[in-house]
């Protein structure tokens, strides 16, 4: 089985062929036969190798640029590899760096409601350990209960209360509560015969009563101050605070009524 010629030894031959044709021309033209051959074959020669050398070139070119075609795809899937990596990494490393302040803020949240917690319950503790303060309306219940008593001659009890009430309407700041309190206080000194007791008692009522504005309130004492008077044998003195008690009692009250018959008595 003939091979079939390559390009560079049909391109040989085709060069062969018109050396051929040069050295018959040259034969005819009146050239030795020696010098002709020369001639052809230093050109064959020179064409032949200009041939392979072109054939060499050529698979070097086709060999360099595939070669450098492979290197820049090794380079850039190297480059795109280690970028991977380093990204990679970083998200790691950013993820690991999440988690940490995560569970840093988790932890300091839980030592905040940790604390809040403890700080409530010691409250609860001291707040129950402590007992409530008094109000308003148990010196009002005070003073109802001593008044209860004096009626039933317990005067050392209703003194007792009375005092309890008046501690507390004073630390209230309640004027009002604190005079009508050391009213009935005075009431329950004069019973058990500590007559200056209920005369101070008295007399400081009057004057926060007239300083709180209840004239009324106020009448009511005078009438209280004016029968002390009467029971140490000071009737001057009684009339006078009766006749006080009269002008600040509202008219037509029953209050009113009786201070006006204790004066028509009293004369």
């Amino acid at each position: 089985m003939s091979r079939e010629l390559s390009q560079n030894e049909r391109r040989l031959a085709a060069l062969a062929a018109i050396g051929l044709l040069w050295a018959a021309l040259l034969v005819a033209i009146g050239f030795t036969l020696l010098f002709v051959v020369l001639v052809v074959g230093a050109l064959l020669v020179i064409a032949a190798a200009a041939l392979r050398g072109r054939a060499l070139v050529s698979a070097l070119r086709d060999a360099t640029g595939g070669a450098s075609a492979r290197v820049g795809r090794i380079d850039w899937a190297g480059k795109r590899e280690a970028a991977g990596r380093r990204g990679s990494a970083a998200r790691q490393r950013a993820a690991s760096s999440s988690r940490r302040a995560l569970a840093a803020g988790g932890a300091a949240v839980s030592a905040v409601e940790s604390r809040g917690q403890e700080l409530r319950r010691e409250l609860g503790a001291k707040r129950a350990a402590r007992p409530a303060e008094p109000s308003r309306r148990e010196a009002l219940r005070l003073n109802e209960q001593a008044a209860v008593l004096r009626s039933e001659e317990r005067l050392g009890e209703a003194l007792e209360l009375s005092e309890q009430a008046l501690a507390i309407f004073r630390k209230h700041g309640d004027t009002h509560g604190t005079a009508l309190t050391l009213n009935g206080l005075g009431l329950t000194q004069s019973r058990i015969g500590d007559e200056a007791g209920a005369l101070d008692s008295y007399e400081t009522a009057v004057a926060l009563l007239t300083e709180f504005g209840d004239s009324h309130g106020a009448g009511r004492v005078l009438a209280n101050l004016g029968a002390l008077h009467r029971g140490q044998g000071h009737d001057a003195q009684a009339r006078a605070a009766w006749n006080d008690a009269l002008e600040r009692l509202e008219p037509g009250t029953p209050e009113h009524d009786r201070m006006a018959q204790q004066l028509g008595l009293a004369s």
